[in-house]
């Protein structure tokens, strides 16, 4: 039985003393009842995924007026919607009679029907028709309204937040902007998206994202065994975002089969960036991917990787083949990180389980796992 499920929070936190009170070369990786307990669960959809702003989808994919889209985040069903006027919207996809989804999917409408009573919403979520109600002592329509979602975008991101006092969306992407403004991802536009279900615990699925540890050998197949440090960049220390001088293409012999973004020059380095808790960008000069992992319970993950490109690029007439190379070089790559995390998930039950050390090119790893364990032990 580990700390946490004891309930004894403290006793949890000293547990992880040999990850977060160490400096990175000292330090070690996270206990494996991180990764299965579901008191930690519990703990990471309260604090992390109730808490913080969250990439939902595109703002592309609700362009129009009535247009929208819905989204389960752990058991927080939302749906999305751009209003008559223009703006964005964000609710709770249950019903306030008895709890039913309201919608399903994604489209356009004029107004949602639960499809259990009929209570109807229009598509800001306010109540606009109910039947048989007339019996019912000071029905409020007004108080019956969809319970609201904080809703945002930025760089052409759709963003939502349970918390009704976070901190505003452009103070939380403000770093982000900074560093990876020049890939101007608000004018790009969504041509690929990949989406799976795997056995694993979403914290794995994270963590090898920012692990550039692991690329010469369990990407030899898709990137070659170069064992040459100096081509192997870590996050520097304490940081979230790098910049990549001379970083390839994600396509199987690196070339920018699609040409370059049109505003973004040709010594422009590359760029990645991981925004806690399940997001991570990487930037090329002639694309950009955002990498969303997320939970569904402690041992199962959803994968989401939206590919985005200039609408020049889309237009071209050689698209659909160029990006099909992309695309199948992006299955390549998650086919060959899921496997491993997979089996990693079905080892960190394991007695004989005892974390390792965290070498130099894991220090991103090593400042991503210090945020979370702050964030749901009240460091």
């Amino acid at each position: 039985m580990t700390q946490i499920e004891t309930g004894t929070v403290p006793a949890a936190r000293a547990d992880l003393a040999d990850t977060r009170d160490r400096r990175r070369a000292q330090a070690r990786h996270l206990p494996g009842w991180m990764y299965t307990s579901p008191e930690v669960f519990d703990l990471e959809t309260e604090r992390l995924f109730l808490k913080e702003w969250l990439v939902v989808g595109r703002i592309e994919e609700i362009a129009d007026p009535g247009d929208y889209f819905t989204f389960d985040i752990v058991d927080e069903p939302v749906v999305v919607t751009r209003g008559k006027d223009g703006e964005l919207h964000a609710f709770s996809n249950v019903c306030r009679h008895r709890g039913a989804k309201v919608v399903e999917g994604h489209g356009n409408a004029k107004a949602f029907s639960c499809p259990y009573h009929g209570w109807t919403y229009d598509i800001a979520g306010k109540l606009v028709q109910t039947t048989f109600t007339d019996d019912v002592e000071d029905f409020d329509f007004e108080n019956c309204q969809l319970a609201r979602v904080g809703v945002g975008e930025w760089g052409g991101w759709v963003f939502v937040n349970f918390d009704a006092e976070a901190t505003p969306l452009a103070e939380h992407v403000a770093p982000y902007q900074e560093h990876l403004g020049y890939f101007r991802q608000e004018d790009c536009r969504l041509g690929g998206k990949l989406e799976l279900e795997a056995e694993v615990n979403w914290k794995l699925i994270a963590e090898n994202l920012i692990d550039v540890y692991h690329f010469h050998v369990l990407h030899a197949a898709s990137f070659g065994s170069n064992k040459n440090r100096n081509r192997m960049l870590p996050y520097p220390e304490n940081e979230l975002i790098i910049l990549r001088p001379n970083s390839r293409s994600l396509t199987p012999t690196g070339e920018a089969l699609l040409g370059r973004l049109p505003w973004i020059d040709d010594d422009a380095p590359a760029a990645a960036g991981h925004m806690p808790p399940n997001a991570y960008f990487t930037c090329h000069g002639d694309s950009v991917k955002l990498w969303m992992s997320w939970p569904l319970c402690p041992t199962r993950a959803k994968i989401i990787v939206y590919s985005i490109y200039a609408q020049e690029q889309i237009d071209r007439d050689d698209f659909a083949e160029k990006a099909k190379a992309y695309d199948d070089f992006l299955a390549q790559i998650v086919d060959e990180d899921i496997g491993m995390v997979t089996a990693l998930q079905r080892n960190m039950a394991s007695r004989n389980f005892r974390p390792g050390p965290m070498v130099g090119l894991e220090s991103g790893v090593h400042s991503t796992v210090n945020t979370l364990i702050d964030r749901l032990f009240d460091r």
